[in-house]
């Protein structure tokens, strides 16, 4: 690592963590960290067998709690479980399952090409993974609700309601009133990952919903109100849901490395999908109690409410 990134000007130490499957990089200053960033990342470097490296910048308040994750005997750590809003059902669909859906995603992508026109089967890149959109769309740019046309279909797939009827069946208390009109397909090619993110609190109301598959995964979710972090190994087939503080008031993330470290051991990533599940916040507006993560009080936000306001008129 000090090869790769003892070349730049401003490279002033790495910083490992014993067992972690990441580095720390400090430059002196942001230009040449930008620099270094603009050279490396995603790059395939000689230095390190022909590897690809992934950056991600920190701060220096991020940093301070990702440098060292040892638990202080002192304070009590913050949990992220169904007491405060996280419910992960492992097995949530059996491997058989998980095979006929890959197939229905690849029919539905060779009708959708069949049928013709630009895009025609309605994938987008977005950094590092692929994302196709059922019911409404998700313009990353704007981040809110996209247009119509971004969408593979405005209604959501047919294969998916079976499995929405299971999540009733499960978990009753959490869902039995609520059903999805927003569905998002994501797939992640090896090393892939997302960065820390709330789902938009304007856009999409308070249930949101993952189904893993392929390869197993950690997912990483961080409280900004306490800098607390924790760690969920997402397994294939499993399902996870958010309502509440882990829905409004905590972060989550997948970060872009080619292996997750459990138990010691180092294991390696292949492509992995996921089927994000939500419902359309129609009134754009949120009164929740995290107001680092919520979106309500943005600008883009209002010059949305703005725009829909002049269309009613």
């Amino acid at each position: 690592l000090e090869a790769v990134f003892g070349k730049y000007a401003g490279f002033e130490r790495i910083v490992m963590k014993l067992g972690k499957p990441y580095s720390f990089v400090i430059f002196r200053g942001c230009d040449d960290a930008r620099a270094a960033y603009a050279n490396i990342h995603g790059n395939i470097c000689a230095e390190l067998n022909n590897k690809p490296v992934f950056l991600e910048y920190l701060t220096h308040l991020n940093f301070a709690y990702l440098a060292d994750r040892s638990p202080d005997p002192s304070v009590e750590p913050e949990t992220l479980d169904s007491h405060n809003g996280l419910h992960y059902v492992p097995n949530f669909i059996t491997e058989d399952e998980e095979q006929r859906i890959m197939q229905c995603i690849g029919d539905d992508e060779q009708g959708e090409i069949a049928a013709g026109g630009g895009n025609a089967d309605k994938w987008y890149r977005v950094q590092e993974r692929f994302v196709k959109h059922y019911g409404h769309s998700f313009d990353y740019h704007r981040k809110h609700i996209g247009d119509a046309s971004m969408t593979a279909s405005q209604s959501l797939p047919s294969w998916i309601h079976p499995f929405i009827g299971r999540i009733h069946q499960q978990l009753p208390h959490l869902f039995a009133d609520q059903y999805p009109d927003q569905l998002t397909i994501q797939r992640y090619p090896p090393g892939a990952g997302i960065a820390f993110h709330a789902d938009s609190h304007t856009s999409f109301t308070d249930t949101l919903i993952i189904l893993s598959m392929g390869t197993p995964v950690q997912m990483d979710f961080r409280k900004p109100a306490s800098h607390a972090l924790v760690t969920l190994d997402l397994e294939p087939g499993s399902l996870v849901l958010m309502t509440g503080e882990a829905r409004y008031g905590w972060e989550h993330a997948i970060r872009i490395r080619r292996s997750d470290v459990i138990d010691g051991k180092l294991r390696e990533r292949n492509e992995r999908w996921s089927i994000t599940m939500r419902i359309v916040n129609k009134d754009l507006t949120c009164s929740c109690q995290y107001s680092a993560l919520c979106d309500s009080d943005a600008r883009h936000v209002q010059r949305i409410r703005e725009e829909q306001q002049s269309q009613q008129q």
